[in-house]
């Protein structure tokens, strides 16, 4: 009799749970930062997180005694992967690296794994009996989230509406586009960041001075100021530090603020701007970068279509469109792009679920060949931690129908393709080109 019997592999591995398991020790409070965020459920809801999730979403795993038998040990090991890729809680959730608020991306993601309820997986839930959340314990987490995320999507605002310096504006926008923060006089923050093409120059990679190209697509400069960080791995805390970038990279403008400040200073318009931004004639870096990032915080893009349904009139979108963001929340798109700019203000791998850059080294899937460069490691390249390899800064879904070629690497130049990439990368799922369609659609409506 039991020579046929076959046990799928939930159950095999709940027979091992009643032989034997070990149950997961409690987790360790000093550990354990969280942001002061104003909501009675706080301490609570963190706790049944970091009790029931930890072992896939932290490095803090508890492996049970079974671990290392055949076949189970790879099954952990890839489960672990997986749930730390998508969502690592020591960031997402308790702040490790980031003393910050716990951000609405990772709080949407919480909520959607729970009113799906495709976490804790069933394997999971299996070997371990008290991982599974009661109706309870969802409306102690869904509350603690309400308390904390006002809403997923938020109209942007307008410039009125936002803290701007006019006269630091003016200066910035004149600087933004002197072609003389550049070594060799030929490159201004305009060059790669195109006001006329969504803030980009719809290049895979930008030319810099002396005609060289870096490996990293210029994201928008459009919406900016309302970004997590600056650049794709976030190396720049604001667009202040984020605007001394370009002039002292050799790939760039190759320059530095002692040869710019030289040739600014020789100019008199720049020493009248100056002295009306700062009350002073002294021109410096410091001065420079400042007025830049106060223009860069002007060029915000407020109602458009989506911004005008968010606002309250349901007939900004065509029913195709309100059919495309439906289906865009269902393939759980907006668990990473939300918020004022959905998208960038959170950080995700690129290749949940697939190894992207092993297809792309092959020229697989239909994705251009390139080999692995350094600026593939992403976020990995300022903090060193292993688990930000291939780590990067969610982009902004704004005006993305004129912010091609997409992805950091700037290999895709088709919207629909990059959502059927986003697909199968990011969510494992393939998305059907009707509603591929319906989705482009409805991004073009940011």
């Amino acid at each position: 009799m039991f020579k046929k019997m076959r046990f799928s592999i939930p159950f095999s591995l709940a027979l091992i749970l009643f032989l034997g398991l070990s149950v997961s020790a409690d987790f360790d409070k000093k550990w354990i930062k969280v942001s002061q965020k104003d909501s009675k459920h706080t301490e609570v809801a963190t706790e049944m997180l970091m009790r029931k999730c930890k072992d896939c979403h932290t490095s803090h795993t508890e492996y049970p005694f079974y671990y290392n038998l055949p076949f189970i040990k790879d099954l952990i090991d890839q489960d672990i992967k997986k749930g730390l890729a998508y969502f690592n809680m020591e960031i997402e959730v308790f702040n490790k690296e980031f003393d910050s608020e716990i951000s609405s991306t990772s709080l949407n993601k919480i909520k959607s794994v729970l009113e799906n309820g495709s976490m804790p997986p069933l394997q999971y839930k299996l070997m371990h009996w008290d991982s599974h959340f009661s109706d309870t314990e969802k409306k102690i987490v869904t509350t603690w989230i309400k308390d904390l995320s006002n809403s997923d999507f938020i109209p942007i605002p307008s410039k009125e509406d936002m803290e701007l310096d006019e006269n630091l504006v003016l200066l910035g926008e004149k600087l933004f586009s002197d072609t003389r923060l550049s070594r060799d006089n030929t490159i201004s923050c305009a060059s790669c960041h195109d006001l006329a093409k969504g803030g980009t120059d719809q290049m895979q990679f930008s030319t810099g001075v002396a005609g060289g190209h870096g490996r990293i697509n210029s994201p928008t400069v459009f919406n900016s100021v309302f970004n997590i960080k600056q650049f794709w791995d976030g190396r720049a805390e604001d667009l202040i530090a984020q605007a001394s970038g370009p002039v002292h990279n050799p790939l760039e403008m190759g320059s530095n603020w002692d040869e710019v400040v030289a040739k600014l200073s020789a100019d008199a318009d720049y020493i009248v701007l100056f002295e009306s931004a700062f009350g002073s004639q002294e021109i410096t870096g410091e001065k420079v970068a400042a007025a830049i990032a106060e223009f860069e915080k002007s060029l915000v893009t407020p109602d458009n279509k989506f911004d005008l349904y968010l606002k309250g009139n349901d007939y900004a979108l065509s029913d195709k469109e309100k059919q495309g963001f439906e289906l865009f929340k269902k393939y759980n798109c907006n668990n990473c792009h939300l918020g004022v700019s959905v998208g960038a203000n959170s950080f995700q791998k690129m290749g949940v679920y697939k190894d992207y850059f092993a297809d792309r080294a092959a020229g697989l899937n239909g994705l251009k060949q390139m080999p692995l460069a350094k600026e593939d490691l992403g976020r990995f390249n300022v903090t060193r931690a292993e688990v930000d390899r291939h780590v990067f800064k969610v982009p902004t879904l704004r005006n993305i129908k004129k912010t091609f070629p997409y992805l950091h690497d700037g290999t895709i130049r088709s919207l629909s393709r990059t959502v059927e990439i986003m697909g199968e990368y990011q969510v494992g799922k393939t998305i059907p080109k009707e509603d591929v369609t319906k989705i482009v659609l409805f991004l073009k409506t940011l």
